[in-house]
């Protein structure tokens, strides 16, 4: 059953050494977490609530920093209001207005 999977995938997440990542909104849960000591490979799970669909596959480190970047700047805004990430040139552009005035 997905839910006693995803139970297992995220008491992974929890073993000292084991960099993992989890973001848990009211609509899902989504995890990054390392299978190997190089950081080489990565299990990346997703399940939506309230049905408690999983997605999970196995991916490449390159892979799981793209979708963490994706994660971060498309899919966390909707949940989260001021989230210091610039997401577009505009932000962007506030960011090095600011470095500017140092």
């Amino acid at each position: 059953m997905s839910k006693e999977r995803m139970i297992e995938i995220l008491e992974s997440a929890t073993k000292p050494g084991v960099p993992a990542i989890v973001i848990s909104t009211k609509d899902y849960i989504y995890c990054l977490v390392a299978n190997d000591a190089e950081l080489t490979s990565w299990k990346e799970a997703s399940m939506t609530f309230p049905d408690g669909s999983l997605e999970e596959k196995d991916i490449s480190a390159g892979k799981a920093l793209m979708l963490l970047i994706e994660e971060l700047t498309k899919g966390l805004p909707g949940y989260v209001d001021n989230l210091p990430i610039a997401k577009n040139e505009v932000e962007i552009g506030a960011a090095i207005d600011r470095v500017k005035s140092l």
